[in-house]
């Protein structure tokens, strides 16, 4: 299990290294652990998201900044797609301890509310996610949160 833990770790941190050499790169604390954002555009980006465990996810996004106006300030609506990966112990037919590989297709829909004193956003959003391997079925998770853009 460290092993693995350890994979994880140098994953995330190789992609968080590889998008940090542009501008738009948000780093932040979610229900799910930790998310990174990359913005490739004014209206694209990806996700990372890393549960701080055994569990790794990557989303490509489109951002619509004018379907809500609620205040002054921009509040997003997003959308997506993305793959998730995680490391799932369990007990087999003779009751031994075992570590499945869990690979999934998510989708992803949420709203960010940018705090226009502070380059930060606040973000809530929703990630359905079909199970292709290790797992079938059909799973919502959720995630709130807060990012820094630097």
């Amino acid at each position: 299990m460290k092993k693995i833990t350890i994979v994880l770790t140098t994953l995330v941190l190789s992609i968080t290294s590889l998008f940090a050499q542009s501008n738009g790169i948000g780093v932040g604390l979610s229900t799910d652990g930790l998310n990174g954002k990359y913005w490739l555009n004014g209206t694209n980006a990806v996700s990372v998201n890393w549960n701080l465990g055994t569990a790794l996810s990557a989303d490509y996004l489109f951002d619509k900044p004018d379907m809500l106006n609620i205040t002054s300030a921009a509040t997003p609506v997003y959308y997506g797609a993305g793959l998730g990966i995680s490391l799932q112990d369990g007990l087999n037919s003779d009751l031994e301890e075992t570590t499945e590989l869990h690979l999934s297709v998510r989708g992803v829909a949420g709203v960010s509310y940018y705090l226009s004193s502070m380059p930060m956003d606040i973000y809530l959003e929703l990630t359905p996610a079909i199970g292709l391997l290790g797992g079938s079925g059909f799973g919502i998770g959720s995630a709130l949160g807060v990012r820094y853009f630097f």
